[in-house]
This record gives structure tokens, sequence and C-alpha cells, in this order.
């Protein structure tokens, strides 16, 4: 499924002013215009005069959440600087969230995910959206997830130790985890160049949900408010809890230079014609398959030949706490299985032999006796040092076709009777608007133009030289993009088939 879909959306032309800063051509959107349609601005500075009056000064947009039906939708307003020439909105959410209220399973519908999202920005700033040029939205980060169903606690935490320690090629468990159950792949605080292609999360999913609905029944209390309740009821649901029990999630965060590399379009109409294509060749869903199996091919590489030990913790110690725990005036007692289980964790690191060798001769036959008696032989004992292997791989695949349960039905789609196209026009309800200013000034730079309209397409400014060189950049599968010059100066992007045809 689609867990998380981050887009960037640039502002219409009429509301964009370009400015000289620094040898560098930079646009920026009036936010105090986007504070009277319902934004959020608040100023870094303010200077108070001695008859009252104050100034406000360095606006900015902090981050900040659309409400919806369940969870919200994350959006920040960004000026122009850095890589990105023009002013842009950046939201980003969990469709599986917005439609259901949790992500346990989802859908795998990205343009399903995309109109969930605008629907609820043109919801709630209707007059803010009619800043934004919805056609010009591109995807900066894109995340597929799939879950593996383990037998037990005990495998789900065997895995997990196992994975803490793979790496191939470019893939580098991280050592900055969260929660004890969650696995990071190509993340690091002190290196913010890693993971820009992709990154690799892999954690236990009914731990998080736990994490998730205590967390959220905490900030209930505290707020005294209500409006918590639709997602506690979602993630306290029976059903629910049960289908996350002993799943390991695997999720993939895939970035633009993840797509680019596979010359995949990043704009959000170009992606989701070419999933369309890519569907109508290899089935619903497949591109969220595809994209997981691409993204996970160093992991899956790796631990195609290694060894998983298999430890029973989970199971040992709730037999010995059945068997041996007594309960006194109300007091339950678990000393006499805690003991046990601690000799048992002697067998399995010190061996059989080490551990006789080290304790009085009854007080270990009294302690194999009273483990034996929860169901375990001594031959078991005896070599429990030695460990139980199997291939990983073995228990680690995943079935796509069982991902959801079978009362899972598939969120509505907004609008469903419109093309994407339409859909993207039922959203600008506002009139046009005049400006006597072109979009650019006469004195911007032929390199300044390029990089503007290349942003236009969704191309990073790093193809500038190569294009001034004459090489063509590859758009899509089937759309490259070349530099045209005419005779007095001036130039054209020329995207055309690679096969030639314009």
């Amino acid at each position: 499924m689609f867990d998380f879909i981050g887009l960037r959306i640039s502002f219409k032309d009429a509301y964009v002013k370009y400015s000289w800063l620094d040898d560098r051509l930079l646009g920026s959107v009036d936010l105090e215009e986007c504070g009277k349609r319902g934004v959020n601005i608040v100023p870094r500075e303010m200077t108070w005069e001695i008859d009252g009056l104050h100034q406000c000064h360095n606006l900015y947009c902090p981050w900040d959440s659309l409400p919806s039906s369940f969870t919200g939708v994350a959006f920040k307003v960004f000026q122009g600087g850095g890589f990105n020439v023009l002013p842009y909105l950046e939201i980003k959410a969990s469709p599986a969230k917005l439609a259901q209220g949790h992500n346990v399973y989802g859908s795998e519908s990205l343009e399903l995910g995309v109109r969930l999202m605008y629907q609820t920005l043109k919801a709630t700033m209707p007059e803010f959206a009619d800043m934004l040029d919805f056609p010009s939205a591109h995807v900066f980060r894109l995340d597929s997830t799939y879950s593996v169903r383990l037998p037990d606690e005990d495998a789900l935490a065997s895995a997990l130790r196992a994975l803490a320690n793979v790496s191939n090629r470019y893939l580098r468990p991280s050592r900055d985890m969260d929660f004890e159950s969650t696995i990071y792949f190509n993340k690091a605080k002190d290196k913010p160049g890693t993971g820009r292609v992709s990154q690799t999360v892999i954690y236990s999913k009914k731990d998080e949900v736990e994490h998730q609905l205590n967390d959220l029944r905490k900030k209930a209390h505290k707020e005294r408010t209500h409006r918590y309740d639709p997602v506690i009821e979602a993630l306290s649901s029976p059903d629910l809890q049960n289908f996350a029990l002993y799943l390991l999630r695997m999720e993939t965060r895939c970035k633009t230079w993840f797509f680019q590399r596979r010359n995949v379009p990043i704009s959000v109409t170009g992606m989701l014609d070419y999933i369309r294509g890519f569907e109508q060749e290899h089935g619903s869903g497949s591109f969220c398959r595809w994209l997981w199996r691409e993204a996970t091919f160093d992991l899956i590489d790796a631990i195609s030949g290694q060894q998983l030990e298999v430890i029973h913790d989970g199971k040992i110690r709730r037999l010995l706490h059945a068997t041996y725990d007594t309960e006194r005036n109300g007091k339950k007692s678990t000393a006499k299985s805690l003991r046990l289980f601690g000799f048992y964790r002697r067998l399995v690191h010190e061996g059989y032999s080490e551990v006789k060798r080290t304790m009085g001769r009854s007080s270990f036959y009294n302690a194999v006796n009273d483990v034996m008696a929860i169901g375990l032989s001594k031959a078991e004992l005896q070599n429990l040092h030695k460990g139980q292997k199997k291939p990983l791989l073995n228990l680690i695949k995943v079935d796509f076709d069982a991902q959801r349960p079978a009362s899972y039905q598939e969120p509505v789609m907004p609008a469903p009777e419109l093309t994407f196209t339409e859909f993207l026009a039922s959203l600008d309800t506002s009139a046009p608007v005049q400006t006597e200013n072109a979009p650019l000034p006469a004195w911007v730079t032929p390199d300044m133009r390029l990089i503007h309209d290349l942003n236009e397409l969704g191309v990073s400014a790093e193809c500038v030289a190569g294009l001034k060189a004459g090489r063509k950049v590859r758009m899509s599968e089937d759309k490259e993009l070349s530099l045209a010059f005419w005779r007095d100066g001036s130039f054209n992007l020329v995207v055309n088939s690679v096969n030639g045809d314009f």
C-alpha cells in the first residue's frame, strides 16, 4: 500500500514576485495574502512603538495541519530558495490514515491518496487553494509499504535481531532508532546526505499501533477533547488489533532521485499517467509492489544467504509464568518463574555443561526438572547453546495478496466520475487574477529563464549544464527533453518521444 505521500505545489504566476539576490533569481509569495486566506502566518521578529503600535518582521509559515475526519494533512508554505527558485506549498499525509484512521493496511492507489489530500486542502481552505497551481505539483517522497506475518512474537523478535545487522552495498542499518522494535536503513542524524535516494524502515506493527493508541489517549485526556476519538476508535478495533499481531512491517521511503534514476516522472500528473500505463500491462496495484521490490532489492539480496537464529524466549516465559506463578492474599508472586527463566537463559548463553559446573548439584538438577516440567526435554536443554537456525529469507516472505483482511473495502475515490485532469480543473474556482507585471522580469539571464522553465516541468536545475552542452534529459520511458537555440539568441525546451517523434 501507499503509506505516505509528500507533494510540493507551486503558486500561480499571478501570486509570485521575483527578486534578484546574490546573482540568483528567487520567487516569493505574499505571506500576508496567504494569512488573509486562512494560513497561519507568524513573525520571527516584532518591534513595539511608544504609542503601543507594533510591527511584524520576517513573516513565515510554520508547519500546520489541515483537519479531516481522521488524521490531518501537514502543510507549510516555503519561499523560493536553495534548489527551488519558486515558492511552493508542501503537503504530506498518510492516505490510509486520512481515509480510515489507521495504516495497518490500506490502498495501492496513488490517485486515491492524492485526491483525498487535494480534497482536504480545498475543503478546509478554499480561498488559499485558489492561489495554487495544482497541475504543477510533483512528488518529493512516496512510501510503499508491505508486511510479513510471522508465527509468533519470538519469530518476530528473532527477525528484527537478525535484520539489525544486515548491510549490503549502499544499505546500512542506523543506530538512531526511535523504538527497540524499529530498524532504520540509510538514516543518520549526523549525515544529512544519507538516504537521499531511499530509506527502509522495518518494525513491529503491533508495537507501533499500541504506541499511537496510548499517545492519543494521553493527548485526549490532557487536552480534554474528543477530536481524537475517531482515530482511537479505529485503532482500538479488536479486528485491527488481531490483524496487527506478529506483523513485521517493511516500509520503503522513495525520494525524488529514486524516481529520476528509473525514468519515472515526478510530476503528479506524469506519475499517474505512468502508473496507468504500467498497471494496464501488469495489473492493478502492480506499480506499488514494483516500487517496494525496487527499494528493498539490496535488503532482500543481503538476507538471501543469511541464517536466522530463532530464540523462543517469549514462549518459555509464558509457560513458566503459567506453571509457577502463585497468588496469596491477592498478591501475585512471580519469583520462581523469573528465577527459572534466568536459569534457562544461562543454558542458552553458557551451555548445559558450563552451568552445571558452576552450580550446586541439587540446585542444578532441581532447576532442570522444573524447566523440563513445562514441556522441554533434557536433550533440548543440553543443546540450547547450539541454537536453532533457519534461512532468514524463508521466514521473511511477503504475500502481496494477503495484506488486508477479507472485510477490507477500498475507500471511495473523490469525484470518481471525473478524470484526474477534470478533477484538477474542478479545484480551481477562482477568477483569473490580472497583474501588470510580467511573470519574469526582462533582465533575467538565459540561465535563470532555463531554470524557471525546468522547474515548471518538474525537472531538476542540475540538468542545465547538460542541456547547454547538447545532451538530452530523459523525463520518462518514452519522453526526453532537449534545448533548441535560435539565431536571435533565444531558446526553447523541446519535449519529444524517445523514438524521435515530436
